[in-house]
């Protein structure tokens, strides 16, 4: 007899369980995928050629920026020449002169390891040229 209860007390967890298994999906949840198409091929190839491009132009930004090795000249010579004939004229004291020329040396040292260095005498056009 325990064993009919528990076979019908089982056949009726398994009637309910199916029966709301069914109402569950015979009813239409509003923004559920069930309704939404899947989408194209054509829509996927677009996706993926746009992450392409946005992914190789982020890339080559990236690697001109900070790697790419870029040419600079720092004119030296005018500078030297400039602040020689300002000492001599007594334009500026030794002072004066010890500290242009430490101006000199720090805005040649801090120019980036991605920047290659010319003297300003030796370029002729297209590139920048750092006066101190």
């Amino acid at each position: 007899m325990c064993e009919a209860i528990r076979h019908g007390f089982r056949g009726e967890i398994m009637q309910e369980a199916t029966s709301s298994t069914a109402t569950a999906s015979s009813e239409t949840v509003p923004g559920s995928i069930q309704g939404n198409k899947s989408p194209t091929w054509t829509r996927i190839a677009l996706a993926c050629v746009c992450v392409s491009v946005i992914s190789s132009i982020a890339s080559i930004a990236a690697y001109d920026h900070w790697y790419a090795q870029k040419v600079v000249a720092v004119d030296l010579k005018g500078y030297i020449t400039q602040q020689r004939d300002n000492y001599v004229a007594g334009k500026i004291s030794d002072e004066q002169l010890r500290r242009s020329l430490d101006r000199l040396e720090q805005v040649v040292t801090s120019i980036p390891k991605n920047k290659a260095v010319l003297m300003g005498d030796l370029v002729v056009r297209n590139v920048e040229i750092i006066k101190p």
